[in-house]
Protein backbone atom coordinates (compact mmCIF):
# COMPACT_ATOMS: atom_id res chain seq x y z
CA UNK A 1 0.00 0.00 0.00
CA UNK A 2 2.79 2.26 0.76
CA UNK A 3 4.92 1.00 -2.36
CA UNK A 4 7.65 1.11 0.05
CA UNK A 5 10.33 -1.83 -1.00
CA UNK A 6 13.51 -3.18 0.98
CA UNK A 7 16.34 -3.74 -1.40
CA UNK A 8 19.57 -4.74 -0.92
CA UNK A 9 23.11 -4.01 -1.27
CA UNK A 10 23.73 -0.95 -3.82
CA UNK A 11 26.70 -1.25 -6.31
CA UNK A 12 26.15 1.03 -9.10
CA UNK A 13 23.25 3.14 -10.39
CA UNK A 14 22.17 0.49 -12.91
CA UNK A 15 20.17 -0.91 -10.16
CA UNK A 16 18.22 2.45 -9.80
CA UNK A 17 17.84 4.14 -12.64
CA UNK A 18 14.82 3.55 -14.04
CA UNK A 19 14.31 6.66 -16.07
CA UNK A 20 15.11 6.33 -20.18
CA UNK A 21 16.37 9.74 -20.31
CA UNK A 22 16.51 13.20 -18.17
CA UNK A 23 14.02 15.43 -19.11
CA UNK A 24 15.46 18.21 -21.49
CA UNK A 25 15.02 20.70 -19.19
CA UNK A 26 16.51 19.46 -16.10
CA UNK A 27 19.13 21.11 -14.14
CA UNK A 28 21.31 19.21 -11.71
CA UNK A 29 22.19 20.57 -8.56
CA UNK A 30 24.14 19.92 -5.19
CA UNK A 31 26.78 17.83 -7.53
CA UNK A 32 28.59 15.90 -4.95
CA UNK A 33 32.95 15.82 -5.47
CA UNK A 34 33.77 14.80 -2.02
CA UNK A 35 30.63 12.85 -0.20
CA UNK A 36 32.82 13.09 3.12
CA UNK A 37 33.10 16.83 2.60
CA UNK A 38 28.90 16.72 2.06
CA UNK A 39 29.03 14.95 5.58
CA UNK A 40 31.26 18.01 7.35
CA UNK A 41 29.32 20.70 5.75
CA UNK A 42 25.54 18.63 7.14
CA UNK A 43 27.48 18.49 10.51
CA UNK A 44 29.21 22.45 10.59
CA UNK A 45 25.07 22.84 10.18
CA UNK A 46 24.19 20.71 13.07
CA UNK A 47 26.99 21.43 15.25
CA UNK A 48 24.90 24.38 17.54
CA UNK A 49 21.63 22.16 17.31
CA UNK A 50 24.11 19.18 18.96
CA UNK A 51 25.98 21.23 21.34
CA UNK A 52 22.94 23.03 22.35
CA UNK A 53 21.33 19.50 23.29
CA UNK A 54 24.23 18.45 24.46
CA UNK A 55 24.20 21.60 27.28
CA UNK A 56 21.28 20.39 28.30
CA UNK A 57 21.50 17.15 29.14
CA UNK A 58 24.63 18.37 31.40
CA UNK A 59 21.92 20.56 32.48
CA UNK A 60 19.38 18.60 33.17
CA UNK A 61 21.51 15.82 34.86
CA UNK A 62 23.66 17.51 36.86
CA UNK A 63 21.22 18.00 39.84
CA UNK A 64 20.80 13.81 39.90
CA UNK A 65 23.15 12.53 42.66
CA UNK A 66 24.77 10.18 40.70
CA UNK A 67 28.32 8.70 39.89
CA UNK A 68 28.91 6.98 36.26
CA UNK A 69 31.28 3.69 36.86
CA UNK A 70 31.56 0.90 34.59
CA UNK A 71 29.52 -2.37 35.57
CA UNK A 72 26.63 -4.32 34.43
CA UNK A 73 24.22 -1.20 34.16
CA UNK A 74 26.38 0.92 31.86
CA UNK A 75 27.61 -1.79 29.44
CA UNK A 76 23.82 -2.71 28.96
CA UNK A 77 23.60 1.21 28.31
CA UNK A 78 25.94 1.16 26.15
CA UNK A 79 24.70 -2.13 24.31
CA UNK A 80 20.58 -0.15 23.75
CA UNK A 81 22.32 2.75 22.57
CA UNK A 82 24.33 0.82 20.11
CA UNK A 83 20.94 -1.39 19.04
CA UNK A 84 18.68 1.39 19.22
CA UNK A 85 20.70 3.31 16.41
CA UNK A 86 20.91 0.62 14.61
CA UNK A 87 17.33 -0.19 13.92
CA UNK A 88 16.22 3.49 14.11
CA UNK A 89 18.79 4.26 11.48
CA UNK A 90 16.75 1.81 9.23
CA UNK A 91 13.24 4.09 10.47
CA UNK A 92 15.31 7.11 9.58
CA UNK A 93 15.45 5.87 5.81
CA UNK A 94 11.29 4.55 6.17
CA UNK A 95 10.32 8.30 7.10
CA UNK A 96 11.99 9.61 4.63
CA UNK A 97 9.90 7.36 2.05
CA UNK A 98 6.62 7.73 4.09
CA UNK A 99 6.97 11.38 3.19
CA UNK A 100 6.78 11.20 -1.00
CA UNK A 101 3.47 10.71 -2.87
CA UNK A 102 2.62 7.41 -1.77
CA UNK A 103 1.53 6.40 -5.41
CA UNK A 104 5.30 6.88 -5.84
CA UNK A 105 8.09 4.10 -6.01
CA UNK A 106 10.05 4.44 -3.02
CA UNK A 107 13.49 1.52 -2.10
CA UNK A 108 16.04 1.58 0.35
CA UNK A 109 19.08 0.03 -0.50
CA UNK A 110 22.20 0.03 1.57
CA UNK A 111 25.71 1.65 0.67
CA UNK A 112 28.11 -0.91 1.90
CA UNK A 113 31.05 1.63 1.22
CA UNK A 114 29.25 4.62 3.33
CA UNK A 115 27.91 1.83 5.64
CA UNK A 116 24.47 3.83 5.47
CA UNK A 117 20.77 3.39 3.95
CA UNK A 118 19.34 5.52 1.61
CA UNK A 119 16.21 6.23 -0.02
CA UNK A 120 15.69 6.01 -3.61
CA UNK A 121 12.75 7.77 -5.44
CA UNK A 122 12.42 8.85 -9.10
CA UNK A 123 8.96 10.65 -8.75
CA UNK A 124 9.45 14.34 -9.19
CA UNK A 125 8.38 16.58 -5.60
CA UNK A 126 8.29 20.37 -4.96
CA UNK A 127 10.73 21.69 -3.36
CA UNK A 128 8.98 22.56 -0.10
CA UNK A 129 8.13 18.57 0.37
CA UNK A 130 11.74 17.93 -0.74
CA UNK A 131 13.09 20.15 1.96
CA UNK A 132 10.25 18.45 4.58
CA UNK A 133 11.16 14.59 3.16
CA UNK A 134 14.81 15.37 4.24
CA UNK A 135 14.33 17.19 7.70
CA UNK A 136 11.27 14.93 9.07
CA UNK A 137 13.63 12.20 10.12
CA UNK A 138 15.57 14.03 12.27
CA UNK A 139 12.50 16.05 14.11
CA UNK A 140 10.59 12.80 14.46
CA UNK A 141 13.52 10.76 15.75
CA UNK A 142 15.92 13.15 17.44
CA UNK A 143 14.81 16.59 18.21
CA UNK A 144 11.08 16.36 19.17
CA UNK A 145 11.78 12.90 21.16
CA UNK A 146 15.07 15.26 23.21
CA UNK A 147 12.61 17.87 23.59
CA UNK A 148 9.97 16.25 25.38
CA UNK A 149 12.93 14.17 27.81
CA UNK A 150 14.67 17.50 28.41
CA UNK A 151 11.05 18.57 29.74
CA UNK A 152 9.48 15.54 31.07
CA UNK A 153 10.64 14.59 34.95
CA UNK A 154 13.64 11.93 34.89
CA UNK A 155 11.71 8.98 35.47
CA UNK A 156 14.26 7.07 33.81
CA UNK A 157 16.92 5.60 36.20
CA UNK A 158 20.13 6.22 35.53
CA UNK A 159 22.72 5.53 33.60
CA UNK A 160 19.72 4.83 31.07
CA UNK A 161 18.92 8.19 31.10
CA UNK A 162 21.76 9.47 30.01
CA UNK A 163 21.56 6.42 27.04
CA UNK A 164 18.05 7.77 26.00
CA UNK A 165 19.69 11.53 25.57
CA UNK A 166 22.91 9.92 23.16
CA UNK A 167 20.50 7.94 21.13
CA UNK A 168 17.90 11.43 20.42
CA UNK A 169 21.47 13.32 19.73
CA UNK A 170 22.84 10.50 17.50
CA UNK A 171 19.12 10.69 15.36
CA UNK A 172 19.65 14.14 15.22
CA UNK A 173 23.42 13.73 13.66
CA UNK A 174 22.93 10.80 11.32
CA UNK A 175 21.05 13.73 9.28
CA UNK A 176 24.20 15.57 8.48
CA UNK A 177 23.69 14.08 4.93
CA UNK A 178 19.94 15.44 4.48
CA UNK A 179 21.46 18.80 6.05
CA UNK A 180 23.35 19.01 3.09
CA UNK A 181 20.71 18.14 1.31
CA UNK A 182 18.77 21.40 2.54
CA UNK A 183 21.43 23.68 2.00
CA UNK A 184 21.82 23.03 -1.49
CA UNK A 185 18.15 22.88 -2.51
CA UNK A 186 17.80 26.49 -0.60
CA UNK A 187 20.84 27.84 -2.46
CA UNK A 188 20.20 26.48 -6.01
CA UNK A 189 16.80 25.36 -6.65
CA UNK A 190 14.44 28.27 -7.97
CA UNK A 191 11.06 28.64 -6.45
CA UNK A 192 7.99 26.60 -7.75
CA UNK A 193 10.61 24.22 -9.17
CA UNK A 194 10.05 20.22 -8.57
CA UNK A 195 12.97 17.80 -7.54
CA UNK A 196 13.91 14.69 -8.72
CA UNK A 197 16.78 12.35 -7.85
CA UNK A 198 18.55 10.28 -11.46
CA UNK A 199 20.99 7.69 -9.42
CA UNK A 200 22.67 7.92 -6.05
CA UNK A 201 24.63 11.07 -5.54
CA UNK A 202 22.75 13.17 -8.40
CA UNK A 203 19.87 15.43 -8.06
CA UNK A 204 17.68 17.91 -10.75
CA UNK A 205 15.29 20.29 -10.91
CA UNK A 206 12.75 21.21 -12.99
CA UNK A 207 11.17 24.67 -13.38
Amino acid sequence: MLNIYFKGNYTSDEQLIKRKQIPDDAVEFGIVSNLQGELGRGFLMLLPVFAGMVAATIYKLKGIDYHLTMGIDVIISFLIVIASVSVLTLVHEVIHALFYPASSEKEIWKAKEQGAYFVYCEDEITKTRFIVMCLAPMFILGIIPFVTWFLLPSIIPMPYNIAVAIIFILMTLVAMGDAANVYHVLKEVPKNSTVFNYGFLRSFYRK
